[in-house]
């Protein structure tokens, strides 16, 4: 019974390290900067950074509550947006939301992170300043659209 008991938990503790070391990560092109924006648009760069930790964590994002993009780990998502007042949300077992005043022209750097939870990572997004933004979203994967 007690080699049993061994196995199990040597299966178990296999698979958690194997999460850990091999998060879900974005799998698309490297980060592409858009040259040209479209006329009476903005654009908003959601992206999160690849971290070890939280990294099989994603989440999906939603603007003005329709879903955009599911955001894990190492990923972004390039948004064009009409001008004006935006909520872009993200929920797992809690809800962050940031409303931004998008200007035409104008580009936008979304960070998402993962904070710790009860049964699953929090979603964290938040606005970063654009030279910020440029710096962590280089090695970042672009992510498909939810459609």
């Amino acid at each position: 019974m007690k080699s049993k008991s061994f196995v199990l938990i040597l299966i178990l503790t296999s698979l958690l390290v194997g999460l850990l070391l091999f998060p879900g990560c974005a799998s698309g092109p490297k980060f592409t900067k858009i040259q040209a924006i479209p006329d009476s648009m903005g654009l908003v760069y959601i992206y999160r950074p690849g971290k070890l930790i939280g990294g099989a964590v994603s989440y999906q994002v939603n603007a003005n509550g329709t879903s955009i993009t599911r955001l894990g780990s190492g990923g972004y998502f390039p948004y064009f947006a009409k001008p004006g007042e935006i909520e872009f949300s993200a929920k797992t077992e809690s809800t962050s939301s940031i409303t931004l005043d998008v200007k035409s022209g104008q580009t936008y750097y979304i960070k998402g992170t993962v904070g710790i939870g009860i049964l699953v990572g929090r979603p964290h997004l938040v606005l970063v300043p654009a030279d910020l933004g440029e710096k962590e979203i280089v090695e970042c994967k672009l992510l498909e659209e939810k459609k």
